[in-house]
């Protein structure tokens, strides 16, 4: 049962985009302006050849039927209510996902491991960047999709023991740019 009300609703729906194209037509509006031109304008527009055709390159009539019904089609229609939901909260997540990395790197300064190297004690960790983008984006097929870039820094540290490495002035001897991809699912964003 749910097939066919699906069904009918999208022939509902292509049928008034179709009828929407026919009485937008620009064939059906030129020759209504037609009529009711006077014949002195009527004369004069058709002395100037192409004085009605637009500029822009016209779609066709298939292309606008399939454009109308993809708007409107209920799949499509749901999706674009989730992208403003997700659109929304994207910021909120970056922000999260920033403090998520500050919470990394300093998990990661804890758990330094410690080598020897020509006589000094030596470690490398990895640190993050605040957030540089947080960009939301619907996908051709109207997906929420989000997009994260921070910068992700390796630096190194070395001392005579491992106290004086770690509190000696850290060595960036990385810059990595990284953008992150997220996906829009049940309500949330997912990693």
């Amino acid at each position: 049962m749910t097939l066919i009300g699906t069904a009918e609703i999208r022939a509902a729906v292509a049928t008034l985009a179709i009828a929407a194209l026919f009485a937008a037509s620009p064939a059906r509006a030129q020759s209504q302006a037609a009529a009711q031109e006077s014949p002195a304008s009527a004369s004069q527009s058709a002395a100037v050849p192409g004085a009605s055709a637009s500029p822009t390159a016209k779609k066709t009539l298939r292309q606008e039927v399939r454009a109308l019904v993809t708007k409107y089609e209920p799949e499509r229609l749901k999706r674009d209510l989730e992208f403003k939901k997700a659109s929304a909260l994207f910021p909120d997540f970056c922000h999260h996902w920033e403090q998520d990395l500050h919470e990394r790197e300093t998990n990661n300064l804890a758990k330094l491991k410690f080598n020897l190297k020509d006589g000094f004690k030596t470690a490398t960790y990895t640190a993050y960047g605040k957030v540089a983008a947080c960009e939301s984006h619907q996908s051709k097929d109207g997906y929420s999709i989000g997009k994260l870039t921070y910068e992700e820094f390796i630096y190194y540290l070395a001392g005579k023991s491992e106290d004086e490495a770690r509190h000696a002035s850290p060595r960036a001897i990385s810059d990595i740019r990284t953008t992150e991809i997220f996906r829009w699912d049940n309500g949330k964003w997912f990693y």
